[in-house]
């Protein structure tokens, strides 16, 4: 596994994507992670609900450091989401969880709740973990 304050520290102050969308790492742990995202009015869309490719990068970013957090980079190679019910309130959380790995790929879930607990969307995706990034 990575170390989890590393991976943390790298998601949360160097992931470019992450920051600009304000994504934040809450938790890591071996294949699985935590995260938030605050919706202000440039997360929203124009019904003032989050916006579902914030709701996606979210999901893509919980999915993506679960799978880091096994030791390797990877990149998403496919996904599925289904929203369920509008992002509303001030925050958005998350979790992912790897659900099976192998060699060259990881299988992945992610769901997203609003404040009050209820599931706005859940996803599947595959990750692909690239080479030379075998020991991060």
């Amino acid at each position: 596994m990575v170390d989890k304050n590393w991976l943390m520290d790298r998601i949360n102050r160097q992931m470019g994507f992450a920051l600009h969308n304000g994504i934040t790492v809450t938790a890591v742990e071996e294949g699985y992670c935590a995260c938030r995202v605050e919706l202000g009015a440039e997360g929203l869309n124009p019904h003032g609900i989050a916006h579902g490719g914030l709701l996606f990068a979210l999901c893509d970013t919980v999915a993506g450091t679960a799978a880091t957090s096994l030791g390797r980079g990877v990149v998403t190679r496919s996904a599925d989401i289904h929203f369920l019910r509008p992002g509303t309130g001030r925050t958005v959380t998350a979790e992912g969880r790897v659900t099976d790995h192998g060699r060259t790929h990881a299988y992945c879930v992610a769901e997203a709740r609003n404040e009050a607990g209820q599931l706005v969307c859940a996803a599947t995706f595959e990750m692909v973990f690239l080479e030379g990034e075998k020991n991060l």
